[in-house]
């Protein structure tokens, strides 16, 4: 028998609102496609565009349903997603698999596990996707040396016992400033030398945040990373470390961090909580192409959906006989677009369990 569970009023409200804030994105990708086909620019390039506005377009708007009349119930069966990078509704499904993904894996190491940030100073448009490449670079870099498969003299990382981690991209934007940082869920097997708090630096507000040596050292890693400068003990310990580092953090793993770990790569809103303008959208189109949010590295390296853990958990589903008269068989399956379902209020909205497909999980990750 069929396992279903209701769909609220609520939930399909928020996709038709989604799909309205989806508007202004669709008026930047058709001003970027006029732009393109001005510039002459080459027709793969303006097709490419084209495309993902034609998908945008149609994401969510129709959805297959098989209804049961006599019972007043509607049984929706799959809809078009556009998988894209701005697409609210999209952004909910990729969420949604990310957490199944991880969220099951991330348990067996709960005991060891930490949230790390690393940021870099803001940086404009231009110099963006550059940024971006760099950091993901340099971030490979530093998993070396956690590791102990990159060392510096004198120095050892391993004993901090990494075993792996989650690796997020998030960016956030105010005018053309735009903030890249990633979320990381590591793990740690040492908890104290991570966990004991003594130093005070210029990131300490007063001295009301303290630092353990282990972040100390990150953030002056980080900056040395990133300024491509050579990872020695001396560079390390010198004279200008005090000031020549970059704002990190680890602390030990918290529920709440789900949300910041497996966010959005980047928000429809600006910093000031304005709508993204033109400028914005176009910048981060071209910046985020073909950049991954989610990587994980070593125990999280590779790592699949667990099995039946895809949405819902069992006692959210019921059988559809609870909810359909014995022996009733449904209409022809019909394609209903959205603004209907949300009118059908004597209608009972069932939904069958999600399965994200294969090619949502291996490109929108």
């Amino acid at each position: 028998m069929k396992q279903v569970r209701e769909v609220t009023k609520g939930h399909i409200n928020s996709l038709s609102r989604n799909a309205k804030l989806n508007a202004g994105i669709l008026e930047h990708y058709n001003t970027m496609t006029v732009a393109a086909v001005i510039e002459k620019q080459p027709a793969n390039v303006v097709s490419a565009m084209k495309k993902r506005m034609e998908r945008m377009e149609n994401c969510n708007r129709f959805w297959t349903t098989e209804t049961y009349e006599a019972s007043r119930v509607k049984l929706l069966l799959q809809t078009f997603l556009c998988r894209d990078k701005f697409c609210l509704n999209c952004k909910r499904v990729k969420r949604l698999v990310m957490e199944k993904r991880f969220m099951p894996h991330m348990e067996e190491y709960k005991e060891r596990l930490y949230h790390m940030t690393l940021t870099v100073p803001a940086c404009t448009g231009k110099e963006l996707k550059h940024l971006i490449k760099h950091m993901a670079t340099c971030f490979k870099t530093l998993v070396n040396y956690l590791y102990g498969s990159k060392k510096i003299t004198e120095l050892d990382f391993s004993h901090y016992g990494f075993e792996g981690c989650i690796r997020t991209l998030e960016i956030t934007y105010k005018g053309d400033s735009y903030r890249p940082h990633y979320h990381v869920a590591t793990v740690f097997s040492d908890l104290a030398k991570v966990d004991k708090k003594r130093i005070s630096n210029k990131f300490s507000m007063s001295d009301t945040l303290l630092f353990s040596d282990f972040e100390a050292l990150i953030q002056r890693v980080w900056w040395l990373l990133i300024n491509r400068q050579r990872l020695t003990r001396e560079n390390i310990y010198a004279d200008t470390a005090e000031d020549d580092r970059y704002s990190c953090t680890v602390d030990k793993f918290r529920p709440e961090d789900y949300l910041e770990l497996l966010g959005y790569m980047t928000k429809i809103r600006s910093e000031d909580n304005e709508y993204m303008e033109y400028e914005n959208f176009k910048t981060l189109y071209h910046a985020l192409d073909r950049v991954r949010q989610v990587q994980g590295y070593g125990v999280f390296y590779n790592v699949k959906a667990a099995e039946d853990s895809l949405e819902f958990s069992a006692d959210e589903y019921h059988d559809i006989a609870a909810y359909i008269a014995p022996d009733e068989q449904p209409a022809d399956p019909e394609y209903e677009p959205l603004n209907r379902l949300m009118k059908n209020n004597d209608f009972t909205i069932l939904r069958g369990k999600y399965t994200p497909r294969k090619d949502i999980i291996k490109q929108e990750i």
